[in-house]
């Protein structure tokens, strides 16, 4: 296979779902290939992506781009916003030039200098989209649509609910999108789960950002609801909170108090081995009030041996579990979610055949090699394509 050089666009410099899905398809690259990763430096992050990139043989480098957060998006950070645009997109043209770029790759629709600077210098354009976009606002919405209308070549969506949130009628969108899952990107192994430890509660862990559509209250209250039934459980919270809101774990810290459960919940921070925090767990809990695009950490639950409870949130997580057979799915309340926790805890033939079934499925379904022939499928269309 000749030497390609392949420049990746990312909007964050962290370790969680679409960090590590970008990791995984540059770390399955051919030999030949050389990666170039542009990362943002809008914010200061730990820094978390990038040593894992250069781990790896990335090349990383961190520029001023146009990222769409949302607590950016507003009228007077109009001109601030155009400007970093304007900037990003000249940056990149610049690198592709130079570099002898041949494809551009955009992870997550927050990036659009990627897709800009491909079409301004004629190259082939991949864009991995991330996001359920039927759960933003309508302008947004459409601005959106018109980004990924604009932008050359295919647009690889990571669940069937986000390939028709971005589509919304669009026959032009609908031909150029492909639905590729996440695979699972830890160990995947059986373990027996026939009952917790009997010397503590069960560990009931969330990974993910401490962030209100991640569903952290509801976790708190259900762990609440359980302890006053005489069910308790450790709830281990694996993440941190968005960047500049630092403040929200202050908050679930209050939240804990309130509910006379602080000495049932640990904040364990970030979580860069997540491997590590499963094999800590008894089960794993994804209880996300809003649509999730796919869940990455559902997989990799399931890869881990653990029982899995998901919450039924309208997005591609919905699509993952098979109910009672390697999972089980719940309603978004805490009621809900505590029934779910406390049949998982105490039905042993539920739990038996959950660890037992979850682990075959991610085999199947969800294999790290599998998403990794997928994307060089991709690529090699696009190339050809562009020859």
């Amino acid at each position: 296979m000749p030497a390609r050089t392949i420049l990746y666009v990312h909007p964050s410099d962290e370790l969680y779902g679409s960090d590590r899905c970008l990791l995984e398809v540059v770390r399955g690259l051919p030999p030949t290939d050389r990666a170039i990763v542009i990362l943002p430096r809008d914010v200061a992050y730990r820094g978390a992506l990038t040593a894992a990139l250069q781990g790896c043989g990335a090349d990383v480098r961190h520029i001023d781009m146009l990222v769409l957060r949302r607590d950016l998006l507003r009228p007077a950070q109009l001109p601030r916003l155009l400007a970093r645009l304007v900037g990003g997109v000249w940056s990149i043209a610049r690198l592709i030039h130079s570099e002898r770029v041949d494809l551009v790759h955009s992870n997550t629709v927050a990036v659009v200098s990627g897709a800009l600077g491909a079409r301004l210098m004629r190259r082939p354009h991949l864009w991995h989209v991330h996001e359920f976009l039927g759960d933003e606002p309508q302008v947004m919405r459409a601005a959106l649509r018109m980004l990924l209308a604009l932008a050359p070549g295919l647009i690889i969506a990571n669940s069937v609910a986000v390939a028709r949130s971005l589509a919304d009628g669009s026959p032009s969108l609908r031909r150029r999108t492909r639905v590729i899952y996440n695979g699972v990107f830890v160990r995947i192994r059986a373990r027996d789960h026939a009952a917790p430890a009997v010397h503590r509660p069960a560990r009931v862990g969330v990974l993910g950002r401490l962030a209100p559509r991640k569903g952290i209250a509801e976790a708190l209250a259900a762990t609440a609801l359980l302890e006053a039934a005489g069910t308790p459980i450790e709830l281990w919270l694996g993440g941190g909170p968005p960047p500049s809101q630092e403040w929200r774990l202050a908050d679930y810290r209050r939240q804990t108090d309130a509910l006379g459960i602080a000495d049932r919940v640990r904040f364990t921070g970030e979580v860069e081995d997540v491997d590590a925090f499963l094999r800590e767990l008894d089960v794993l809990l994804v209880p996300s009030q809003r649509p999730e695009p796919f869940g990455l950490v559902v997989i990799e639950g399931m890869a881990a041996g653990l029982p899995v409870i998901v919450t039924r949130n309208g997005g591609g997580s919905d699509e993952v579990v098979s109910h009672g057979h390697d999972g089980l799915y719940c309603a978004l309340e805490p009621e809900n979610i505590a029934a779910a926790l406390r049949s998982i805890l105490t039905d042993g033939a539920l739990r038996a055949r959950l660890t037992a079934h979850a682990p075959r499925t991610v085999t199947v379904r969800f294999s790290r090699a599998a998403y990794r022939s997928a994307f060089a499928r991709a690529y090699a269309k696009l190339l050809n394509n562009r020859s």
